[in-house]
């Protein structure tokens, strides 16, 4: 093969792998840490019904997340498909999944920013944020104001377009904020608890569409 030969399938090599990995997709193993407002709640009880760590599962247009809560419920998986335009909650105990729009955000939005001077370090690097937060408006809700601080890696590329429609928790602005998955959360729930999540580990590999198939055996019951 001539060298120009070579120098032409050299292009079209490297341009199918820019296009392949233009955004991420992979396994993030985050770590939840918790601190209690309210004294009436017991110690540990949110490790135990929310779990003290999770795992997520990127593809472009859906994600899931793996909380290891070991409460009468069980584990929670959270499948997000951004394709569909819904979420569906599954508890490990329980023979119902919850399947809710993802595109009906109730709530107030408070405060909608980036930030890049109060950098965090995750994994080694320094980390800007949005900062994202909201008042409830359900009445028959225990907390009224969420605060959040959500760090990002821009290496780390999401397509704000597939979250476009993803309104819930004011979701598609912190993407189109962004651009990127989000590697360290700290959350503010007004009178209850504070919690962090963060990034410890995160591999870049295929995901299987085999991971984002319901169980069967189980109803899917649509809520608002």
């Amino acid at each position: 093969m001539s060298s120009t030969k070579y120098l032409v399938l050299a292009f079209f090599i490297l341009s199918f792998l820019s296009y392949s990995q233009e955004y991420f997709e992979g396994k993030i193993h985050y770590t939840i840490e918790y601190e209690t407002i309210n004294k009436n709640i017991p110690d540990g009880y949110l490790e135990t019904q929310m779990g003290d760590s999770f795992n997520a599962f990127v593809k472009e247009d859906k994600y899931i997340m793996v909380h290891n809560g070991t409460g009468e419920l069980g584990a929670m998986k959270t499948i997000i498909r951004l394709d569909e335009g819904f979420s569906y909650v599954i508890y490990e105990n329980s023979d119902t999944i919850y399947k809710s729009p993802l595109n009906l955000e109730k709530n107030k939005l408070l405060i909608l920013k980036k930030v890049t001077n109060e950098k965090k370090e995750v994994l080694g690097e320094m980390c800007d944020y949005v900062s994202i937060d909201y008042e409830n408006n359900d009445p028959n809700s225990f907390f009224k104001v969420v605060r959040g601080k959500h760090f990002f890696n821009p290496k780390y590329k999401l397509n704000p377009e597939k979250y476009k429609n993803h309104t819930s928790g004011f979701w598609n602005q912190f993407v189109d904020l962004s651009q990127s998955i989000c590697i360290r959360n700290e959350h503010e729930y007004e009178g209850l608890f504070k919690s962090v999540s963060y990034a410890t580990e995160i591999k870049q590999e295929n995901i299987p569409e085999a991971m984002f198939l319901m169980d069967s055996t189980k109803i899917i019951k649509q809520v608002d």
